[in-house]
């Protein structure tokens, strides 16, 4: 009997170890399909640019004029949303023929994921209804994005940099 209950009990613990390593590899393997579909998607939207009818100067204004800003100046016509650091997801100020631009320039990833599209397109939302207010033409853009991978011997901080104009 003792010996029926030994086998019993080394049964379960070899169960145990396989259906962990099973769980395991189920795990990644989600990982990889959410990070395969969410990625570009976020991508999308941090590449909507803010065009406004209005040169760098009154864009500037209007982005140093929103409310309660969660992206902060790191330098003239710059700004950055902090999720680590200040500088997580870079916006700048860009001239255009018409106008000018307020576009993503990079991001930070961590745990696999860009971080900070909530930050940007609350940011966004204030600037175009501030720009609507005070009768400055508003459109939306798109921008793409290169990937950098993190660098040698880190585990995070790759960054995602804008490549070029999509649309527009």
């Amino acid at each position: 009997m003792l010996a029926i209950i030994a086998i019993l009990v080394l049964l379960a613990i070899v169960g145990l170890g396989v259906l962990k390593g099973l769980g395991r590899r189920k795990l990644r393997e989600t990982a990889t399909e959410r990070r395969a579909t969410k990625v570009p998607e976020m991508l999308q939207e941090f590449g909507r640019s803010v065009v406004l009818g209005t040169d760098p100067a009154g864009a500037t204004a209007l982005i140093e004029g929103l409310p309660k800003r969660k992206a902060k100046s790191l330098r003239p016509g710059v700004w950055g949303i902090d999720y680590v650091a200040k500088d997580d997801v870079t916006i700048e100020v860009q001239s255009t023929g018409a106008g000018s631009e307020v576009v993503v320039t990079s991001l930070t990833e961590y745990l696999g994921f860009p971080q900070g599209l909530d930050g940007w397109q609350r940011f966004a939302t204030q600037l175009e209804e501030a720009a609507k207010a005070q009768g400055v033409p508003v459109q939306r853009g798109a921008r793409a994005f290169q990937y950098l991978p993190a660098p040698a011997n880190t585990l995070d901080k790759a960054r995602w940099v804008l490549a070029k104009v999509v649309a527009r």
